[in-house]
Formats: C-alpha cells, sequence, structure tokens
C-alpha cells in the first residue's frame, strides 16, 4: 500500500490494510509503510509550528514534525497531518498545510477540516475496539475500574497523551460528557 491509495479511507482501513492489529499504533511506522518522508529536522523559522504537510520536487508528500514536542505530541501531530493527507490533500497536492498549537488543539474554533483530521488522528491511534478489549483486558484484574485510571492505562498502552486518551472516550461515549480528568 503507498501514500496514494489511503484517500478517502478511514483509520480503522488503513490500518486493516496495513495489517497492524495491536496497540500501540505507530503513526511514523504507518507514514514509512505508505513510503511518507518524514522530517524532524530543527527549523527555528517553524518553532510555533506543530506539524506540516507539503510536497518535494517530485511531487511526493513530506511531512514534517516540530522534534522541540514531547513524542506523545509528535505522534498525534503526525497521525494527524496523515489525516490531512487521506481527506484534504489527495490526489492533488498543490498547497502545503501548516498546523500550530491552535489547529491541533483548538478545534473549535478552526472548523470541519481541523476537527476532521484530530478525528482520524484519534481514530488511527486509538482505534474503538482496541480500547474497547483492552478495557475489558483491565476489567479483568481490576473489576472497578475507575475513568481516571483507564486513562492513565489507555494513555500508556496505546503511546498518547492522557488528554488524547480523555478527548476520544468522551468523544466515543466510553466516559460523561461532563466528567472532568484532573490533568
Amino acid at each position: 500500500m503507498t501514500y496514494k491509495e489511503i484517500k478517502d479511507k478511514t483509520p480503522y482501513e488503513i490500518l486493516d490494510l496495513l495489517k497492524m492489529k495491536e496497540p500501540p499504533f505507530n503513526p511514523f511506522e504507518i507514514a514509512q509503510k505508505l513510503g511518507i518522508n518524514v522530517v524532524k529536522d530543527l527549523d527555528l523559522d517553524k518553532i510555533e509550528t506543530e506539524g506540516q504537510i507539503s510536497v518535494d520536487e517530485k511531487g511526493e508528500p513530506i511531512i514534517w514534525i516540530n522534534p522541540l514536542k514531547n513524542e506523545n505530541r509528535q505522534r498525534f501531530t503526525l497521525a494527524h497531518e496523515l489525516g490531512h493527507l487521506a481527506n484534504d490533500i489527495l490526489p492533488s497536492i498543490e498547497n502545503p498545510i501548516i498546523d500550530s498549537y491552535e489547529t491541533l488543539y483548538r478545534s473549535n474554533t478552526y472548523g470541519g477540516i481541523e476537527t476532521r483530521a484530530n478525528q482520524f488522528a484519534a481514530r488511527l491511534l486509538m482505534p474503538l475496539r482496541q480500547i474497547e478489549d483492552f478495557i475489558a483486558e483491565c476489567r479483568k484484574t481490576t473489576p472497578d475500574l475507575k475513568a481516571a485510571e483507564a486513562i492513565l492505562l489507555i494513555a500508556s498502552k496505546f503511546e498518547v497523551s492522557k488528554q488524547a486518551v480523555f478527548h476520544r472516550l468522551k468523544n466515543v461515549g466510553l466516559i460523561k460528557k461532563d466528567y472532568i480528568y484532573p490533568f
């Protein structure tokens, strides 16, 4: 499978086609399998940027990830940029998409494209079926598993931030919308 084949594919379909079944789902490995060049060089002109997708002189996608961000942030940013590639860019790559902290983490102010890329990233890194299976496995040893404990366990297993897990669990209805997690 190449990056050209992911247009309009769901994260679940991509993981399935790449034969990736168990967490953690590494977006750097996914990008490599799709033939996408990911760059993490320090670029002081992009210090406020989380990530960017553009093309090289051959028309191939390049995703730049800010190396100053923590590993979980880099993973989510790369998954987010893969979402842009699958949903917003292919088959015609013309203009770069540059994402700042605000576009990645304040999606309520940035509209559908950024929200869709965030949802794609969450689904790619934390597929619902695998979350549910993992919670069921955890409940075998901890039957009274609380939401805060589940968030920590999922974050560790799936190699994502607690905040990402919190939002994912809220969005899929596994924790109540009014639940407040003490970050």
